[in-house]
């Protein structure tokens, strides 16, 4: 088993904010590369103990993560490879001045990724996580879309204060129907409404970003019917 964290950074000041785009992958990693200056990078759980609130469903996570726990960084430019058993954190940060009057909201997508036909042996299945909540733990329907927060901006949950950060789990990978081995698409997407003293741009901002993984029928055996 292992826990790996979606980890990207945005800001309202620079130039990023004009496309949507989150801080990228940088071409030279920095001296200590971390989830405090790393965007757009997948890392690994280093830790010998499970990681706070280790559950196999979505679900919000309301303490900041410890930066030290989280190492091996890979830039999503890359299909991450995991396996089924293995686990699935998402976090969004931000270093501006002004963080604690943003209030973010999260939204994903799940899907296979292309309009080509199957190749041999693969699934239609169209996300490797499941719609299991704390109340319902062993739904086998699959979660292809990720939503936080429905309601209005002024209800969008403020960022995490130690960090400005906003964390989630997404879950527990899952096998597809016959262990096949599935490539999928997450478009993700953060929505950010600014409360006070918001920018000369704006109040409400969006960015978006598609990282790619790699499924692998073995591992755990944990199907979606």
């Amino acid at each position: 088993m292992s826990v790996y964290l979606y980890n990207l950074i945005f800001s309202l000041t620079g130039t990023n904010v004009n496309v949507g785009q989150f801080q990228q992958y940088p071409t030279t990693l920095p001296p200590s590369p971390s989830i405090s200056n790393v965007s757009c990078a997948w890392f690994a759980y280093s830790s010998p103990t499970p990681p706070p609130g280790l559950g196999s469903y979505f679900q919000v996570v309301t303490q900041a993560l410890t930066s030290s726990q989280w190492g091996n960084p890979q830039s999503n430019a890359n299909s991450l490879t995991v396996d089924p058993g293995d686990y699935l954190m998402m976090r969004v940060c931000c270093a501006d001045s002004n963080v604690s009057n943003y209030q973010l909201r999260f939204t994903g997508v799940f899907g296979r990724g292309t309009s080509q036909e199957l190749p041999p042996g693969a699934s239609n299945l169209q996300s490797p996580l499941v719609m299991s909540s704390a109340s319902a733990p062993n739904s086998t329907l699959p979660r292809a879309v990720i939503d936080v927060d429905g309601s209005s901006v002024l209800n969008w949950p403020g960022p995490i204060s130690a960090d400005g950060s906003w964390v989630i789990w997404l879950g527990e990978v899952v096998s597809a129907p016959a262990d096949a081995a599935n490539d999928y698409t997450l478009n993700v997407g953060a929505s950010v409404y600014v409360g006070a003293n918001a920018p000369a741009l704006g109040n409400l901002f969006t960015f978006g970003n598609d990282p790619k993984m790699h499924v692998t029928g073995i591992g755990r055996k944990r199907k979606v019917a």
